[in-house]
């Protein structure tokens, strides 16, 4: 179960721009772990039962929603924004009082650990169909 978990929260980051954080939770038997990974750290809570200790549950997921209430605090980047062009997931990047829509990756950086930071570039387009070159790190 570790390794699918981390898998899975490394795919998320991976997969999704906007993404810089991601957190999971494993239940084994009677026991429930909270695991958060961003682009610094992954971090795993000791296991806690969750039958006998159904309070320290409760207030778990009640700390989730509120820190999920401000995403923006957990680096959700706000100004990029996935969309689907009827075929394929594209990304609107707003910068300032622009807007541009990715046409396609032109190169991608990333790290082969579950934490440190990639770089990606993209071709984009903004309003006037001018093209771009834009770099997320």
């Amino acid at each position: 179960d570790e390794q699918k978990i981390i898998w899975s929260l490394h795919s998320i980051m991976h997969e999704d721009v906007c993404h810089h954080f991601a957190f999971g939770i494993t239940m084994e038997d009677m026991q429930l772990r909270l695991w958060l990974s961003n682009c610094v750290f992954l971090a795993v809570m000791e296991p806690i039962n969750f039958f006998k200790n159904i309070d320290g549950v409760i207030s778990l997921f009640y700390a989730l929603g509120s820190v999920s209430s401000n995403l923006k605090n957990l680096r959700w980047d706000p100004t990029v924004e996935q969309i689907h062009d009827g075929e394929d997931f594209q990304y609107k990047f707003t910068i300032g009082n622009k807007v541009f829509i990715m046409t396609h990756e032109l190169a991608t950086y990333d790290t082969d650990s579950m934490v440190g930071h990639g770089t990606c570039v993209y071709k984009a387009m903004d309003a006037k169909e001018m093209k771009v070159a834009l770099k997320d790190s």
